[in-house]
């Protein structure tokens, strides 16, 4: 599954920089995160907690933060196993001076098996979707000095609504932002 995401932060790309690779932020702004402790040089064991329609669970795995390339770009590796499956996926991170802002993109690629690739491609494709949104927008918070811990249930229900407005709008031939689809 491939996912790309980006968001402008109207924030200095060192700052972003910074906040982007700080364990303490992370630990609060990744949805679900219960544990987020240091075991080598940029490798973190973790525990998640993540509960989506049909699939609720604790995950534990580990991240690590790789090919350092300072206010430009690294890359995030993560896997993690637990009840309903297991992932593992990369993403490259880089960062870009735009307007008076910092333009962060994310590329990444995982992996699911076990039940929870059960649910299927395009509600696992919402659902990291979502989960991007999440830590961009927690991420502007911590930049903006409001430090506050990613809230597993708010995050659920956010997925949840866009699920449904995603299901809705390709059943009646119209995009998540109400275009109409071309076919």
């Amino acid at each position: 599954m491939q996912i790309d995401y980006s968001q402008v932060l109207p924030f200095p790309k060192e700052r972003v920089w910074e906040v982007l690779l700080d364990p303490e932020v992370l630990s609060r702004v990744l949805p679900g995160v219960e544990k987020f402790e240091l075991v080598g040089p940029d490798k973190y064991a973790v525990q998640v907690k993540l509960g989506v329609p049909s699939v609720k669970g604790t995950y534990t795995g580990s991240v690590e933060i790789a090919d350092k390339q300072p206010y430009s770009s690294y890359k995030l590796r993560g896997e993690g196993k637990g009840g309903p499956g297991w992932a593992r996926g990369e993403a490259l991170m880089t960062l870009a001076p735009e307007g008076a802002g910092t333009k962060v993109t994310a590329s990444a690629n995982a992996v699911i098996g076990g039940t929870i690739a059960g649910v299927g491609q395009r509600m696992m494709e919402g659902v990291a979707k979502g989960m991007a949104r999440e830590f961009f927008s927690s991420i502007q918070r911590e930049l903006e000095g409001r430090k506050q811990k990613a809230s597993t249930v708010g995050f659920g229900f956010r997925v949840l609504l866009a699920m449904i407005q995603n299901f809705f709008g390709r059943l009646f031939g119209k995009g998540a932002t109400g275009e109409e689809q071309k076919n």
